[in-house]
This record gives C-alpha cells, structure tokens and sequence, in this order.
C-alpha cells in the first residue's frame, strides 16, 4: 500500500488497517532502510491526529525490526528519522540511546556525550541527535563548515573527556563544547569551497584554473542552490582573484556551465546560476525563456543567446526550433502589418534576423516589402535600437531602393537612433559617399542637438567609421549634450517621456564602459574651459545624481588644483550640529513628547471648543488653532534640527586643542583661580554643571586654542584673562 494511502487511513480513523501495513513492511526480511525511512510521514500524521502512543510503538517496532537484520551503525539512518516524526518519546528516546551505545562500543567518554547531547532527555529530539552526528564521527584535522555563514573551521584537538573541540578558524582558534559546535557547524568535505579558501588556498586556485565551473556548482550547492555573478565577482575578486584574471576566468566558466544539463544560466546583470534537480535540453530551456518575454526586442536577444549557446557547446541549434522561432516572429509581423501598428517594421526587422539565423532564403522578404512601400522611412528606423537590427535594416534598405538607397540613407542619417547610425554611415562609406558629405549630416545634428539627439550620443560615443566627426571637439559634443537635455527640460515642446528618456539614454552612453569617453575628452581639455563645464554638470538636473557626481569627482581628479576648497573646521558648520548620543536621544524624547502629549492634547482642544458653537465668535477655538500652529511650527524646527546632527564618538574629540567635546582647565594669570568649561552640543548643554553649548559666542571664540594660549573669559564667575592649562576629551568618563 502506498504512503500517501496509509496517511489517508489515518485521518479517516482506520488504523487497524495502518498497523497490519506497517507490521508487514517493517517485518519483511528484504526492506532496504532507505526505504523504511520513506515511511516516517505515517508517523508524522499519527502524531497529528493525537495518536502520539501509536507513533512511538510503530518506531519502535520498526527499529527492533531493522536491528535484526542491520548493524547498529545502519540503523541509526531509520532511528534518527523515526524519532522525530514520532514525537517526545521517552522509550523511544531510549531505544535510540542504545542504539548509538551499541553503535560506538569502546569510545572514550561516549557517556558523557550521550548525557552532554540529552539524548535520553533534557535537550529536544532534534539538537539531541544533531549533536550525536555531528561530534561522535569526529576526528582531530576534519574540516567544518559553519551553519549561519560562510565560515569554516578545522578541528586540531578533541578532549572526549570533556568533550571540547578546539577549532582553527583560520585567523585564530576557539574552544567550544559539543552542543556549541554541532549547533554551529557542520561536517565538511576538504574539497567544500569555503573549507579550501580557508585552509587549502593553493588547491582552490588550481580547482579555479582545471575546474571553474565545478567550483561555482560547489558555491551554489552551498547556497540554497542559486547564485549569482555579482556575489560571486564580491566573493573571489580580490581575494582569490585580480579584477583582469576574472574578466577572463568568469567567461570560461559561464561557457562551461551553459554546458552543463544539470545547471541552468540564465538573466544579464547579474547572471544567475541555478542547480536544477532534473537536467533539461538546451532547446527546452530556450523555448521556456523564449516564452517567458513578449518583447520581441527581449524575445530575439534570447534566441541570439541560444545561438551562441549552441557554438559554446559546438553542437549546431536546431532547424526545427528557429524554423518555429521565425515563423513566431512572421506571424506577429503580419498581424501587426494589417493593423497598421507603428511596430510592424520593428517585427519585421526582427522575423528577417531570425530568419537568417534559421537558414530562410525569403527571411527578408517582407521586411524588404515593407521598405519598398513605406513613406515614412524614419519611422522604420525609430524603434531600432540594437546594431544588429539596424544593420538588417540598412540591408531591407538597400534592397527595397537600390537606385538611391545612399541618397535615402544620406538624408535619414541625422535623425537615426544611435545604433542605427554607426551602421549607416558605415553602408554609406562603402557606397563612396564622401567624408565631407557625411560632414555636412554631422552640422545638421550639433545644429539641431534636441532633434538629433540619438545621433548627437552616436558622436559623442565615437563612430566606429574613421573620418566621421573628427573635425569636432569632444567637448564641443559633450555641452550641446548636457545643454539639449536642460534646454528639454524647460521646453513647452518636448513631451515629458522624451525628456526622461533623453536623460536615460545620456546617462547610459556617457556612464559606458567606466566613463571612458568622457576620461579621454578630459585629456584633451584646456584648463580654462574646466570651470564651464563643472557649472554645467552641476546644474544639470537630468542627469542622475551617482553619474554626475561620477563625472565631478573624475573632473576634479583631473584638475585637482581647480577644486582646492577652503577647509571648515567643524564647529563652524552650519550645515551640522554635533551631538553625544545622550543628547540626540534627550531630543527624540522631547520630539516624542511633543507629538504624542502637546499636539494630542491640543488636538483635543481643538475638537471640544468646536462643539461649544459659532467658531466665529468662538475665542477658545481661535486660540487653540493659534496653539497648533505653533506647535506644528515648533515640530518642524525640531524636525529640521535632528536631521542635521550628528553624533560625536569619543574617539572624534579632540585633545590638541579645544574642539566640540573637549574638556577645558583655564588658570587665572591674576590669581591663579581654576575655571573647568566642557563644551558639547546644544541639547546637552548645562552651564550649572561647567556644560557650554560649543555654538555660543563665547564657545566659538575659544575653539582652536591650545594648552598655553591666553584667553579672555567674560562670563558669571570668571572674568579676565586666563591661560589654558590642560585638555581633557569631555565624553570618557
């Protein structure tokens, strides 16, 4: 009988039933103990119908069976399982005792471990039998590996007397008690990742170089069996590896990986790796993630993916499966043709690529149709963004206009996407078109920045075609950027998504490859010209904050003459108020206070003047509005003052001369009296106490003074001039 039908039993009350069939499973003589240890469910479902009993003497039953015909070692795999699913036995607890007593027969303070793990009692089942399998089969220089991080430990002495562990974790040893340790690692195999960074250094890096993709599957079984190409650059550069050896390590692995039937590779920033428990083809893992996007922008990436999967692997994709990709494509190309949708051409660009992928002498037939017949070829080109789609859209082009193709494509140029330019005046040049005619494209688009912006980052980028744009400085290129996106920004004509996606675009062309165009544009830039460009950058509001403080910080790196700032010292800040813990706690209290007892209560003030009648001639009404007001006035200040603070550690206060925190001794030069000042944030401030608020005129005049300058006090109890004695750091105690 099946498990799932014994289960069953259970709940509808039958268990007479249940007993004859477990009875004969446990008591037939050829049962595998893998396969008894499938039946612990039945116990589980015991236990929630509340036949705990029942439970207990099945295990039982179970495990004197199976010690009749296994060794005891053998049958600790049943008693374990069996144990937990069948609750807080106390005979069973025992049996299983025994068990592991008959099992390591002999072995030192075996006792003691068992008194130490509570296996008979005192600890639950679960941290009972964790510790037992995890300390007894120990021995001194096994590896482990810890449970709740990426740690791991070697085991260089075991005092069984006592059961301690002494561990080396690397960069230094521990001693810990047998629950400590099973709690906190676990057995670990000398070829685990984790135990070779630690320990085996040399054998790791050799795994890196024969077996790259072996080491990312260990990684990814050690964590939950997913993981990603960012965590895994954050986990061996630089440790393990220099940022130049992973650009070259990474690509051999993911190759080797996408070979593997048991892994799946899939995503683009990140990559993520996943172990699957059932090997799938590489056509069925394409056709799922061909399906999963209905972008056919996304759905064409996926099949250049597999193509170039295919090459890794050197076994050619399928015919079937492109013929079925293109025919996907052609389909939706018609359906949007008849439509008259504005992305007909954009499908079509795509079904005649795919086509070429699967072998299709018609693949651009009704791409080239398409173009022959369309009256407003900008709108074709629009929609294409990749260079590979523009350099079939040149090729319909062509085809569909052979006569003056150039010509179409001459006068196209300006207003092209940017991927699409770079193909074109490549096509252009091979035609015989002249530099100086291209030359006369490149006016129209830094005369016309805002319209021509696609081609205006194609300049900036850099035309791959030599000659093109030469003529013009790069940073000649870069204002009429930066200035077309403002200009955008205040336009009454430029719609709202054209302006964000011009930010979004000159974000990511000017951020490309570390911002390596914008560093070579610096090298040629002459210093007069640095101090425009930083206002600029500064005021430029389409930009992103991280990119254009990029773009500052690699600009100052440049001309760090030209960025020398003036230094603040800290108790001149406006722009921060320092204060201990203590006080920055003291005015939460107060802001609390404020919001849950003043403003409550005027709230409530408020309400019972309303029901009192005419608000107009209601004086308690008008002056408990008045009351909150101020009181909202008064929250916003305070509001406003938290958010400027900043705690001071004692190790931030000064003791070479009087700052924010120091402790003050002034001597009298008349009469030799002793003045003790400390001087701290505003919320703490006590002058009975000897507590100065460090902003206070008088604070501010002494602040940078040194042990031995002469100072003038003129406060309430000292006045004249005194000499500074001795500085002391105000916050330790």
């Amino acid at each position: 009988m099946h498990i799932e039908s014994l289960v069953q039993l259970i709940g509808s009350g039958n268990t007479s039933t249940v007993e004859e069939e477990w009875m004969r499973v446990v008591e037939a003589p050829d049962v595998p103990l893998p396969k008894l240890v499938e039946y612990a469910p039945v116990l589980e479902e015991l236990v929630r119908v509340d036949k705990r009993e029942v439970a207990g003497a099945f295990a039982w039953t179970a495990i004197e069976a199976a010690t009749a015909l296994y060794g005891p070692k053998e049958c600790l795999t049943i008693a374990g399982p069996f144990l937990l699913a069948a609750g807080e036995s106390s005979e069973l607890r025992a049996q299983v005792a025994e068990l592991y007593r008959r099992a390591y027969e002999g072995l030192e303070g075996l006792e003691a471990l068992l008194e130490e793990a509570g296996i008979a009692g005192g600890r639950p089942a679960r941290r009972a039998l964790r510790t037992l399998e995890v300390c007894l089969p120990l021995q001194e220089g096994d590896y482990l590996a810890a449970r709740h991080d990426d740690g791991a430990a070697r085991v260089d002495e075991i005092d069984r007397a006592s059961w301690t562990f002494t561990i080396n974790l690397g960069t230094g040893a521990e001693t810990l008690g047998a629950v400590q340790l099973a709690d906190a690692y676990r057995p670990a195999d000398p070829g685990e990742f984790r135990v070779q960074r630690a320990f085996l250094r040399e054998e790791l890096r050799r795994r890196l170089d024969d077996d790259p993709a072996g080491v990312v599957i260990d990684i990814c079984r050690q964590s939950d069996r997913k993981f990603d190409s960012d965590r895994l650059e954050q986990l061996l550069v630089p440790e393990l590896l220099t940022e130049g050896d992973w650009k070259k390590w990474w690509p051999r692995a993911r190759t080797a990986l996408k070979r593997d039937p048991h892994v799946k590779v899939d995503g683009r920033a990140p990559i993520y790796i996943t172990l699957l428990d059932t090997p799938v083809t590489a056509e069925e893992e394409f056709l799922a993630e061909f399906r999963k996007w209905r972008s056919p922008v996304k759905q064409l990436e996926v099949v250049e993916s597999y193509v170039r999967d295919c090459g890794a692997r050197q076994e050619g994709p399928t015919d079937e499966t492109l013929r079925f990709v293109h025919e996907q494509f052609v389909e939706r190309a018609r359906r949007h043709a008849e439509s008259d949708s504005p992305d007909a051409g954009l499908y079509w660009v795509i079904a005649a690529r795919a086509g070429s992928l699967a072998g299709r002498p018609d693949a651009k037939d009704g791409a080239v149709a398409l173009f022959r017949r369309a009256s407003d070829l900008r709108g074709l080109f629009a929609m294409i963004e990749q260079d590979v789609l523009a350099d079939v859209a040149c090729e319909c082009l062509i085809e569909a206009h052979p006569d003056d193709w150039s010509d179409r494509l001459l006068g196209l140029l300006p207003v092209l996407p940017q991927a699409a330019c770079n193909q074109a005046a490549a096509r252009l040049i091979e035609a015989g078109r002249s530099a100086a005619e291209l030359d006369v494209a490149v006016q129209q688009i830094l005369a016309d920045p805002i319209g021509c912006f696609e081609a205006l980052l194609w300049l900036w980028d850099g035309p791959t075609t030599p000659g093109i744009g030469t003529s013009v400085p790069p940073i000649a290129i870069l204002t009429r950027l930066l200035r077309a996106m403002d200009d955008a920004r205040v336009s009454d004509e430029a719609r709202r998504e054209t302006v964000t996606r011009m930010g979004g675009r000159a974000r990511a062309v000017l951020a490309a490859r570390k911002f390596e165009r914008f560093d070579r544009c610096l090298e040629g830039l002459e210093r007069d010209m640095v101090p425009p460009l930083k206002n600029r950058l500064k005021r430029s509001e389409s930009l992103a904050r991280a990119v254009r403080e990029d773009l500052l910080k690699r600009l100052s790196a440049r001309f760090p003459s030209l960025d020398v700032q003036p230094e603040i010292a800290p108790w001149s800040r406006h722009d921060v108020v320092f204060v201990t813990q203590n006080g920055l706690t003291r005015k939460k209290q107060e802001i609390d206070e404020h919001v849950n007892v003043r403003m409550r209560d005027n709230a409530r003030a408020i309400g019972t003047a309303a029901e009192h009648g005419d608000l107009s001639e209601n004086s308690e009404y008008k002056f408990a509005l008045e009351e909150r007001d101020l009181l909202r006035a008064r929250l916003a200040q305070m509001n406003a003052e938290v958010a400027k603070a900043k705690v001071i550690a004692p190790e931030d206060v000064p003791t070479d001369h009087i700052g924010v925190g120091t402790r003050v001794l002034f001597r009298s030069v008349s009469n030799g009296q002793d003045v003790d000042m400390s001087f701290v944030g505003p919320w703490e401030a006590d002058i009975a106490n000897g507590l100065y608020n460090y902003q206070a005129p008088l604070a501010q005049r002494l602040m940078g003074k040194r042990v031995g300058d002469i100072v003038r006090l003129d406060h309430s109890g000292a006045e004249g001039e005194y000499e500074i004695v001795a500085l002391h750091n105000a916050l330790v105690h």
